[in-house]
C-alpha cells in the first residue's frame, strides 16, 4: 500500500476513478493531498436537563436487543449549531462539534483515504478528526468532521473554511466491487448519519 502523490490524486481524478464533489481547484492540491472545507452544517449534542448524565450501551452487537443505533440516537439529541447573521459558527472552548464536510467523495476498490486535520487548527487546540480517520476502499459519501475545540480561544468558522486533508492510499490485493460490504456510514450525506 502506498501513499498517492498529487500527480496520481490528478490521473485518478480524471480518469474518474476518484470522485471529489465539488472538483478541488489547483490551490487545493499539495504533494501529497487535497485539501477539504467545512461544509454548512454544525451540530452539537443535546445537554441532558437538569444535569443527568445520559449512558450509551455499545457492548451489544449490530442487530442485537439494545443494540446502539447512531441514526436514531443523532436524530433525537444532535442539536443543529445556528450560524450567526454574518454566516459563522463559533466553536467555543472545551466543547465537541460534529461538522458536514463540504466535499463528497467516491473511491474505487483499489483506493483508501485518510482525512487530517490542518495544522494551523491543531496549535489552536482545535482537533478535526478525533478517530476513525480511515475511509475504505469503495468508499462513497461526505465525512463527518468530528471537532473538539481544547483551546482557551472562541473560535470562528464560516461554510468553506479549510479543515483538513484527504489523503489516499493503494490498497493491496484489492477487492472485487462486488464484494465490498458498505460500512455503517457509507453513502452518509450529513454527521446525523442521514444517506
Amino acid at each position: 500500500m502506498g501513499l498517492l502523490s498529487e500527480i496520481a490524486i490528478r490521473k485518478a481524478l480524471a480518469s474518474g476513478d476518484l470522485k471529489i464533489e465539488p472538483a478541488p481547484d489547483q490551490t487545493h492540491f499539495d504533494s501529497d493531498s487535497v485539501e477539504v472545507h467545512l461544509g454548512d452544517q454544525v451540530y452539537t449534542w443535546r445537554k441532558p436537563s437538569g444535569g443527568a448524565i445520559t449512558t450509551m450501551q455499545l457492548w451489544a452487537g449490530k442487530g442485537e436487543p439494545g443494540a446502539f443505533n447512531y441514526n436514531q440516537f443523532s436524530k433525537e439529541n444532535l442539536v443543529h449549531v445556528a450560524p450567526d447573521p454574518d454566516g459563522i459558527v463559533t466553536m467555543r472552548p472545551l466543547t465537541f462539534y460534529l461538522a458536514d464536510l463540504k466535499q463528497r467523495t467516491e473511491l474505487p476498490p483499489w483506493l483508501a483515504m485518510h482525512i487530517q486535520g490542518k495544522s494551523t487548527l491543531a496549535r489552536l487546540g482545535v482537533m478535526v478528526h478525533l478517530t476513525a480517520p480511515h475511509a475504505h476502499a469503495g468508499w462513497r459519501g461526505r465525512l463527518t468532521l468530528e471537532m473538539y475545540n481544547l483551546g482557551p480561544f472562541n473560535i470562528e468558522l464560516k461554510p468553506g473554511t479549510p479543515m483538513g486533508q484527504l489523503t489516499f492510499w493503494r490498497v493491496e490485493e484489492p477487492p472485487r466491487a462486488d464484494d465490498i460490504v458498505p460500512k455503517a456510514f457509507s453513502g452518509q450525506e450529513k454527521a446525523t448519519g442521514e444517506k
